[in-house]
């Protein structure tokens, strides 16, 4: 039996070695070297670096721009969050049993995803501006009517924002449709049978059993919502103004425009203890609505 046990254990060490060789070379060694560099003055290509101890940190978190990027990432994730949950999770009710080509049309609503998030902000960018302005032209709607979707401060963050939910809702679709997949058809029966109408198995049945799902999908909503780049780089270049600026494009501009590498590191680093802090504080929340639903 212990030379069993001593093979079995090896034979998880050969699986085991590799992955974690290669987690720690391109996680774990780059994650301390960039702590490390946020505690330095590191300044572009300069193989010069004094330690300055917290004073990248002092500057990220009393620099206006900085604060502001903060409160336009959370916004805009919170925006991105809600609606792309609230489209994916009505797709999936609709083609979750009885919708007719519901095979064809699970296959259109995914195709967005497949698509690089930089065409889809090209694709966003022309329809914004191009077709919008021929819509106008057709219809002869006055130009003063017009709407600047990506050149009006109040409105061009959700106008990107709409872009990305229309990427994505088709994934967070799937991940409903399985979800809604593993509930008991007895559960639906039994309630259609006590006179639930189909809004109420939804309430009542579907929704409080897909709360995990839910959870998790917020969880992929906001951590990639903090971590936002592409769109706001290709779309707005942060403009108008600043006003969609996230602190992933801040931290690109710092590192690679300004070349203040440590300054942008520690920026980066303040972004992964809020990534961090989001996640964990929504795990715990429903680890105990779980553990309470259990009692």
């Amino acid at each position: 039996m212990k030379s069993r046990t001593r093979e079995e254990t090896l034979t998880y060490l050969v699986f085991l070695v590799p992955a974690i060789a290669a987690f720690t070379l391109f996680f774990v060694i780059p994650f301390i070297q960039s702590v490390y560099l946020s505690f330095t003055d590191a300044y572009g290509y300069n193989q010069t670096q004094n330690w300055i101890g917290f004073a990248n940190y002092r500057e990220a978190l009393t620099n206006p721009n900085v604060l502001r990027s903060l409160r336009i990432t959370l916004q805009y994730t919170a925006f991105v969050a809600v609606l792309a949950n609230v489209v994916a999770l009505a797709l999936a009710l609709l083609l979750d049993d009885s919708a007719r080509c519901k095979k064809t049309l699970r296959a259109i609503f995914f195709l967005p995803n497949l698509m690089s998030m930089i065409i889809v902000a090209f694709v966003f960018v022309f329809l914004y501006g191009g077709v919008y302005r021929s819509f106008l032209t057709q219809w002869n709607i006055p130009e003063r009517l017009a709407v600047s979707w990506l050149g009006n401060e109040k409105i061009a963050l959700y106008s990107m924002g709409i872009a990305a939910t229309w990427q994505c809702a088709g994934y967070y679709m799937l991940i409903y449709i399985a979800g809604l997949q593993s509930i008991s058809p007895d559960l639906v029966e039994a309630a259609q049978i006590d006179g639930a109408s189909s809004l109420g198995v939804i309430l009542k049945i579907k929704l409080p059993l897909l709360s995990p799902v839910i959870v998790m999908n917020i969880i992929l909503l906001i951590t990639s919502g903090l971590k936002t780049f592409d769109f706001p780089m290709a779309m707005t270049s942060g403009g108008p103004a600043g006003a969609t600026t996230t602190i992933a494009l801040l931290i690109y501009n710092t590192g690679f425009r300004s070349n203040r590498t440590g300054y942008a590191t520690a920026q980066s680093v303040i972004l992964f203890l809020i990534v961090c802090a989001v996640t964990t504080a929504l795990y715990v929340l429903q680890s105990r609505k779980e553990k309470a639903d259990a009692q």
